[in-house]
């Protein structure tokens, strides 16, 4: 099968989302192959950036003051530069940010970064050159990417240190190293020192000029590429979230009134409205979730259900919040995910240098605005939301997968969710639920805002910073633990369903709703039910999986 190539044509003003993760990720083509596409500059913004880049340097020609062209950073601001000396300047400024520390980002991280970085300034604004821009694009497409550590970012101006990481491999700093691939590109070699690896590929380094040391590194671009990554899979993960509700609701054969749209829509929450309506579309045509299933008594309800006088069942009248109030909880989660995309999405393609080049209101020529666009608040407040949203969506899914392990809470299921053939022996999902107990306690302790810890830097000049990407590397834990625990409560609903469907069948009570249903028969084709204790980690790596799939994706939709 021919080779499948995919270019992604760079202008400033359209970069998508999709876009950006086909960058950072790749994708496989007909032969299963995988593959990064291609990634140029569209000619009108090859003019655009050639020409602010031209006004630029009439401006230092004609004497004008620029900060951080002409001027040193920071708390040097007052100090003039000679003109003879502004690109020896660059040289100097790039090893002195190079101050991260702490484990790599993941490569996919620096892919985005770099062509975000690139899409601002292809807007013109920051009057980089051409060179400059096309050189970071032949690296990604070289297949070079740099080793840029994960800490010492504050997010203002924006994320100074990891953005000097990237500068430096530009540069051939030899300090710095970077990975490569060889051929195939998922053949990754290094770290390597960059000035190899460019010896290897044949690339040569770029010399910086006026002002492009700074504009490579202003702007909280690792920020905006780790947490657009992160967006990316929360949305798919709201998805499992309502799947694993809807599976636990199934196995506890639960109430539905808590879902009536005539309950949920007098309290004008669209969130809530929404969730009720998914949970509705999940379990439609379930016998489990009726009162004649409720009614049934499941061996190991014998004792706990309860008989009115004449020794009929009493009618189940309300569930535990955390199956109940699931439409006001994960609605209102999933209203603040929203709101996190947008900020994130209005961000792909944002001038965010400092300063930026304009056209004069008063009269022709340009002027160099200075102001605060590299501020990382706006993303570092989003991602504080994020966090606390992902977080409400794996507390109250823990709390479902504690009640399931109960027969008092789960109506009738086996203690611990035991196999059957040595249900005395058998510890069943018990520590499984430690281990999603254990990620939603420190969802809690990340989950800390981060944008309100401003700290003072450059002696008091840059003395409200936005602790952006802290926010950032807290979200992609936060969102890596509540996967865990969305996925440990479906597989522990799953073995619920699987250890009730004979009971309930004797009665013709044990089908499921058409999507849960068919959810259930994914899973299982997949993952046998648990007759007997075994490594419940590697039954939660193939649910994972298969939440990164698109069938199981698809029957949430």
């Amino acid at each position: 099968m021919k080779k499948l190539n995919i270019e992604i044509i760079i202008n400033g003003h359209s970069l998508t989302l999709e876009e950006v993760i086909l960058a950072a990720r790749g994708y496989e083509d007909g032969n299963g192959d995988h593959h990064y596409p291609v990634i140029t500059l569209s000619d009108d913004a090859k003019k655009t950036i050639g020409a602010k880049r031209t006004e630029l340097e009439k401006r230092i020609e004609a004497g004008d003051v620029i900060y951080g062209v002409n001027t040193g950073c920071g708390i040097n601001k007052g100090t003039i530069l000679p003109t003879e000396v502004i690109d020896d300047y660059q040289r100097y400024y790039i090893p002195a940010h190079c101050v991260q520390f702490g484990a790599y980002f993941p490569e996919e991280v620096v892919r985005a970064t770099m062509i975000l970085r690139v899409n601002s300034f292809a807007t013109g604004y920051s009057a980089m050159r051409l060179e400059t821009c096309e050189k970071i694009l032949e690296f990604y497409n070289q297949g070079i990417i740099p080793c840029v550590p994960e800490q010492g970012s504050v997010g203002s101006s924006g994320d100074l240190a990891p953005l000097a990481h990237v500068a430096a491999a530009l540069t051939g700093l030899p300090d710095q190293r970077v990975y490569i691939s060889e051929g195939d590109p998922q053949t990754r070699l290094g770290p390597m020192p960059v000035l190899e690896a460019l010896d290897k590929k044949g690339v040569k380094p770029i010399v910086l000029r006026a002002k492009e040391a700074m504009g490579l590194t202003n702007g909280a671009t690792f920020t905006l590429a780790l947490g657009l990554l992160t967006i990316h899979d929360a949305e798919r993960l709201f998805h499992f979230s309502d799947l694993a509700a809807a599976l636990s609701l199934e196995a506890i054969r639960g109430e539905k009134a808590a879902f009536d749209p005539r309950l949920i829509g007098i309290r004008n929450h669209a969130g809530a409205v929404r969730t009720a309506k998914i949970i509705r579309n999940l379990i439609f045509g379930s016998k489990r979730m009726t009162q004649k299933a409720q009614n049934i008594c499941l061996p190991a309800e014998e004792g706990i259900k309860k008989y009115d006088k004449q020794g009929k069942p009493v009618p189940r009248v309300q569930d535990a919040y955390s199956f109940r109030a699931y439409p006001p909880v994960a609605g209102c989660a999933h209203d603040a995910f929203l709101y996190a995309k947008k900020a994130f999405v209005d961000e792909i393609n944002a001038a965010t240098d400092n300063p930026l080049l304009f056209e004069k209101e008063d009269g022709p020529g340009f002027e160099a605005l200075s102001g605060g666009n590299f501020h990382g608040e706006p993303l570092g407040q989003a991602l504080d939301f994020l966090k606390i949203a992902l977080q409400q969506i794996a507390n109250i899914s823990d709390r479902r997968f504690y009640a399931l392990t109960m027969p008092s809470t789960s109506y009738g299921l086996p203690a611990n969710l035991g196999g059957q053939t040595e249900r005395d022996l058998n510890t069943g999902f018990m520590i499984q639920q430690y281990s999603t107990a254990a990620a939603v306690s420190e969802n809690k302790i990340l989950c800390h805002p981060s944008v309100v810890d401003s700290i003072p830097t450059s002696a008091n000049q840059e003395d409200y910073v936005s602790m952006s990407a802290t926010a950032s590397r807290h979200a992609a834990r936060v969102l890596y633990n509540t996967r865990f625990v969305i996925a440990s409560e479906i597989l522990a609903a799953a073995q619920g369903i699987s250890l009730t469907e004979a009971d309930l069948a004797k009665e013709d009570c044990a089908s499921l709703g058409e999507k849960t249903g068919r959810a259930y028969e994914i899973i299982r084709q997949q993952i046998s039910a648990m007759d007997d204790d075994r490594m419940l980690c590697v039954d939660v790596d193939k649910m994972i999986e298969l939440m990164e799939g698109d069938e199981l994706l698809s029957v949430t939709q």
